[in-house]
């Protein structure tokens, strides 16, 4: 339960600090680091059930913080695990280049797949030309902030199952005898 609060909730603060470096940054400069995030977790995390279940909270929270449709980063974010997972098993990425290329790739897909959402259930442009004008350097930003973000996940989750593992340890009984 710890191992699920912690990843949680640090997971929620990635919105929370992508809109704080908005207000100084373009947003085409700033990488969207909850995608990241479940991205780590699809890397790292070892229940397919509880990362998809904190995939999907994580969405839900960055539809509360960007006012877009409920449930669209919900969805996008348990899709973005789930490539992220089946793609690990089938792909090495745990090195630097490819985790970079995914992320970078991925955020295509994931700003594609939320214009078309906007487009399908709201009166949005869908994919046009100042998405793309936008696209160019915000796929640059994930892919340089993508190792550091799944670096983190991934030392957050085995630090927290070392922590874990060192509780179900048998300790020697001490004692009378």
């Amino acid at each position: 339960m710890k191992r699920v609060l912690a990843v949680l909730v640090l997971g929620a603060l990635a919105p929370m600090i992508q809109g704080a470096a908005g207000t100084f940054f373009p947003s085409r400069y700033c990488p969207d680091l909850s995608m990241l995030w479940v991205i780590g977790l699809g890397l790292y995390w070892r229940s397919a059930g509880g990362g998809a279940a904190i995939a999907t909270a994580l969405g839900f929270v960055v539809d509360l913080l960007s006012g877009s449709l409920f449930g669209q980063h919900a969805l996008l974010r348990l899709f973005g695990f789930g490539v992220a997972r089946v793609c690990s098993r089938q792909l090495n990425l745990r090195g630097r280049l490819p985790q970079m290329t995914f992320a970078a790739v991925f955020g295509v897909v994931n700003a594609a797949a939320s214009a078309l959402l906007t487009a399908f259930f709201a009166a949005g442009p869908g994919i046009d030309a100042a998405l793309l004008v936008h696209l160019v350097p915000h796929m640059v930003a994930n892919a340089l902030f993508a190792v550091p973000v799944i670096s983190a996940v991934g030392a957050i989750t085995s630090w927290v199952d070392d922590a874990a593992r060192q509780l179900l340890i048998p300790q020697p009984r001490s004692g009378s005898g």
